[in-house]
């Protein structure tokens, strides 16, 4: 029987038992300090650990199918080489990778820190030697090392990512943590999943790029100059580019949330769409030239001038409802305005019409019947603190105004009123609000501002959301140990969604469900090994023995 499949050194641990068929092949090795100089070389199922403060300098080579490289809290500092042809390689960082010698030439999963360990960190300079397709890197904790030329790949981020990161292929980012790396340089077709956290990297163009935003989105872009592009904002999003929005060609945006381009954007082009849901704001710092379709059932203004060239197509929605352009200066219409739908105009200096009219109108166009209010809300947001939720919002004027009225929604699509404030009336000088939501829901919630003229006009903020705990931490599961399914019961919970996710000791994820609370929920275990594991539910953490 072979032992250890390793140069130089005979002391590896087998972690096998004797069966009626004899001894399992798969061993696992347990890298000491006596052990730290030595080479490795896994073949089909085995798998090394690196003990804790243990650094290690040897070379670690994965020749077959289905190995595991685990640093238990050690330094990874010798050679890493993953064989081409080599299918399911994991990598479980749980200390210091700073290995400049990180070479996979096959696919690979690297884990670093775990949903437990926040405090791992990659830093070794990795460069061109993520040579294979297919990288999957999942970072909870400090990924600093620099990749260059990845040919495709994943990256789920819920840690810190301050990487140089350079894909050449189709890559896709999910992103729940902080992104801070400066740049982000790519060269073939990109997909940024923004759930929650922050974005502070310059995307600089590719081919494509597709950006989903479901929190808050600061950083303005580019968009390569053939595409198909996207960016979707999605409901109770907001996206307050800090710079100019650079179109490119066959473009598609789709807004349900809030979006600001304080430093402009370039024109909608004649394969682009612009598409403004019912509720939502787009809002341009500058002018606005459509050569292509803009969909608006929501509020469209720009704060210079406004153009729907010849070619440019502007609709809104069916009735009852009506979309609102508005613009600040000289306004123009070459193209159909309002051929089909519902949209109202309204140029603040000419309240009957366009300035410049040789395109059609269509017959349910209106001029001016939705002119905003007229209050300066320059900042709106929502606080949880203390089981309440604090909402704040400062105006730079008002003139005529009555009141403010603070929504709430659950969902983000039906708002209830929850708070009454009285507005300033009029005011040139800058005023500070605040109000408090006593009795907030669990889980995210969605508020917005109605605010209402003496006349009795109305206009929305944007929507901001907020999340408080859903009541998890309490939640009890049974049977412990289980078989082949786990019962949990979220009775107590909200009916609001819940992450729930099973993992392994050292973190790797192993089955992720999207679960609804105020009720039992069953989770399979079906394929799972017997063993102790990781149950996150929410925020709440669990302990379960599979049998």
């Amino acid at each position: 029987m072979q032992v250890a499949r390793r140069c130089g050194h005979v002391g590896a641990v087998l972690l096998a038992v004797a069966g009626t068929a004899g001894w399992a092949q798969a061993q696992t090795y347990k890298v000491g300090n006596s052990d730290k100089k030595s080479d490795f070389n896994l073949k089909a199922g085995e798998s090394l650990s690196i003990r804790f403060n243990v650094k290690y300098e040897g070379t670690i080579t994965v020749e077959g199918d289905n190995a595991t490289i685990i640093n238990d809290g050690g330094d990874i500092t010798g050679e890493v080489l993953v064989k081409s042809g080599v299918l399911g390689t994991v990598i479980n960082n749980l200390g210091d990778v700073t290995s400049q010698q990180v070479t996979l030439n096959a696919p690979t999963t690297i884990n670093n820190g775990s949903a437990t360990v926040s405090n791992a960190t990659w830093t070794g300079y990795v460069a061109n030697r993520f040579a294979a397709s297919g990288i999957v890197i999942n970072n909870y904790a400090n990924w600093g090392s620099q990749i260059n030329g990845l040919p495709s790949g994943t990256i789920n981020n819920n840690g810190t990512w301050t990487a140089y990161f350079t894909p050449t292929g189709t890559t896709v980012i999910n992103n729940r943590g902080n992104w801070a790396a400066s740049d982000l340089n790519y060269s073939g077709s990109l997909t940024v999943n923004h759930f929650s956290g922050s974005w502070t990297a310059n995307l600089n163009p590719g081919t494509a790029l597709a950006i989903n935003n479901s929190a808050t989105w600061t950083r303005g872009f580019n968009f390569p100059g053939t595409g198909p592009n996207s960016f979707v904002n999605n409901a109770g999003a907001t996206a307050t580019l800090d710079r100019a929005l650079g179109m490119g060609s066959n473009t598609t945006i789709t807004n349900s949330g809030a979006m600001t381009l304080t430093q402009g954007m370039g024109d909608i082009s004649a394969n682009s769409v612009l598409t403004n849901s019912r509720g939502a704001t787009f809002r341009v710092t500058g002018q606005l030239v459509n050569y292509g379709t803009v969909s608006n059932a929501g509020v469209v203004s720009t704060t210079s001038n406004f153009t729907n060239m010849s070619g440019g197509k502007m609709t809104g929605p069916a009735a009852p409802y009506r979309g609102s352009f508005t613009t600040s200066g000289y306004s123009s219409n070459a193209g159909a305005f309002g051929v089909v739908g519902r949209l109202d105009f309204c140029d603040s200096g000419n309240a009957t019409g366009f300035d410049g009219q040789t395109g059609s109108v269509g017959p349910n166009t209106t001029f001016c019947s939705l002119r905003p209010l007229p209050v300066e809300l320059t900042s709106f947001t929502a606080e949880a603190a203390n089981g309440k939720v604090e909402l704040r919002w400062r105006t730079a004027s008002e003139r005529n105004s009555a009141q403010f009225v603070v929504e709430r929604s659950a969902t983000g699509e039906a708002f209830s009123a929850v708070r009454d404030v009285a507005a300033q009336g009029n005011s040139t000088t800058a005023t500070n609000y605040a109000t408090t939501d006593a009795a907030p829901l669990a889980g995210l919630s969605y508020y917005r501002l109605r605010q209402t003229d003496l006349d009795g006009s109305t206009e929305y903020s944007p929507v901001v959301t907020v999340s408080r705990k859903a009541g998890y931490e309490s939640f009890s599961f049974y049977p412990n140990p289980a078989t082949d399914r786990l019962t949990l019961d979220l009775t107590t919970a909200t009916a609001a969604p819940c992450e729930m996710r099973l993992l392994s000791p050292t973190g790797q994820l192993l089955r992720h469900e999207t679960l609804a609370g105020g009720q039992l929920q069953e989770v399979s275990l079906a394929g799972i090994p017997a063993g102790l594991y990781v149950l996150k539910v929410g925020s709440a953490v669990r302990r379960i023995e599979k049998r």
